[in-house]
């Protein structure tokens, strides 16, 4: 029963202290208080898409492919292989 007692308590100990040491030495924690030029903070720029960020037709073609392949996967583990009675 100690056992058990004691391995709760770490659990708890660590899921309290998790936050504080993700926290811990980041460039969010260290820039508190430095922040002294804040131009261009809410500017949005765009920029150029490539051509080979665009989706070709193979891709789309294997998109399609898995998405059946999914759907079968699904219908055959839903079929229970059972007659309908005829």
């Amino acid at each position: 029963m100690k056992l058990k007692q004691t391995l709760l308590t770490l659990s708890a100990a660590a899921m309290i202290a998790a936050p504080v040491a993700a926290q811990a030495g980041t460039t969010a924690a260290a820039s508190v208080g430095k922040i002294s030029n804040l131009s261009g903070v809410g500017e949005r720029r765009s920029t150029d898409v490539k051509a080979k960020q665009k989706a070709d037709g193979t891709l789309v073609v294997v998109g399609l492919l898995a998405a059946g392949a999914a759907g079968f996967g699904i219908y055959k583990a839903v079929d229970d292989d059972k007659s309908n009675g005829s």
